[in-house]
């Protein structure tokens, strides 16, 4: 476990940018498991046996089919878009004494002076490997503060070191792809926040009178959570992407009407992503999605998958959690 989960590991949660709280640890799965649960389950796997059935039916609508065409003439942008919202991103951090995250706070000058490099190096395409390079150092760094358990909240950036660093090589085929996979685990990674821990949600939606649209406290959690996972697992598979970037870029800008400027700042990057992914859209390359051409194994695929990584992510979840509490 020591190997995984060092003394220094504790655990700090997504919410803590919203909740002083940092105690609570996740539940054992036999009680996350419950009527309610399987429910929801049941309803996010069958929506997504219809959009994998259907994604090529859709597709080929006229008025769908004009907003891609316009939107891949937009592609040659992405880079540029990443490099000015990610500085932007950046920037916003050094002005407010953090980094990578509302809650990640410099202990040294160095970390500043990364931070200033990685924000420097986004200037030229040739000094890209400078931003990478200080991105994965602060991200080490944070691992190294924070816990891991903390830092798996942010995989994106990961993703973003790579897609720096390949963009503009022989590789670069394979930045997006990267890209994708880590933003949807970093999602994923939240939800489980949400599924295993939910009393924490709970709280945060009573300390700011969020509404739950006529649905109970609980459900409501359990509904966003799955929500989540279900848009994660989208951009892992690389299926209906461009629908999934509009829905969260969407879901992000109402939490920020609730919790303001700290949410601005976490989720900057986010929306520079999201924009990406937009443009993006599934891309040239395969997705795993499109292994199966016929639309009965695709949504076999999509729904079957989705329960395994589902279940061996909240065990994950829940073991790292727990430890990580033990450390602490």
């Amino acid at each position: 476990m020591e190997l995984w989960l060092p003394k220094w590991s504790e655990m700090y949660l997504h919410v803590k940018w919203f909740t002083k709280d940092h105690t609570w640890i996740p539940q054992p799965m036999s009680q996350v498991i419950n009527t309610s649960f399987l429910f929801w389950l049941g309803f996010t796997v069958i929506v997504l046996l219809l959009l994998a059935f259907f994604h090529d039916t859709l597709e080929r609508i006229p008025f769908i089919r004009r907003i891609h065409e316009w939107l891949n003439l937009l592609k040659k942008q992405g880079q540029l878009i990443l490099r000015i919202g990610l500085g932007l991103g950046l920037l916003l951090q050094l002005s407010t004494g953090t980094y990578l995250s509302p809650e990640f706070t410099p202990e040294a000058h160095w970390v500043d002076i990364v931070l200033i490099a990685a924000i420097a190096g986004l200037l030229h395409r040739k000094t890209l490997f400078i931003s990478s390079t200080a991105i994965l150092l602060l991200y080490i760094h944070a691992t190294l503060v924070y816990g891991i358990f903390h830092t798996l909240d942010y995989l994106f950036y990961p993703g973003i070191v790579y897609y720096l660093y390949v963009c503009t090589t022989r590789w670069r085929a394979t930045a997006a792809p990267i890209l994708y996979i880590s933003t949807g685990l970093s999602l994923a990674w939240l939800a489980m926040e949400k599924l295993t821990i939910a009393k924490l949600a709970h709280s945060l939606m009573h300390d700011y009178g969020i509404p739950t649209l006529g649905f109970s406290v609980e459900d409501f959690v359990l509904i966003s959570a799955f929500i989540e996972m279900g848009l994660a697992w989208s951009f892992i598979v690389g299926f209906m992407n461009r629908f999934t970037s509009i829905l969260l870029t969407g879901v992000f800008l109402m939490t920020t009407m609730v919790f303001g400027i700290k949410e601005i700042i976490g989720h900057t990057i986010i929306h520079t992503l999201l924009i990406m992914f937009l443009i993006e859209g599934s891309g040239d390359y395969k997705t795993p999605f499109q292994f199966h051409r016929s639309s009965i194994l695709r949504g076999l695929f999509v729904a079957v998958n989705f329960c395994i990584f589902l279940f061996g992510l909240m065990a994950l979840y829940i073991w790292m959690g727990q430890a990580a509490m033990a450390c602490h």
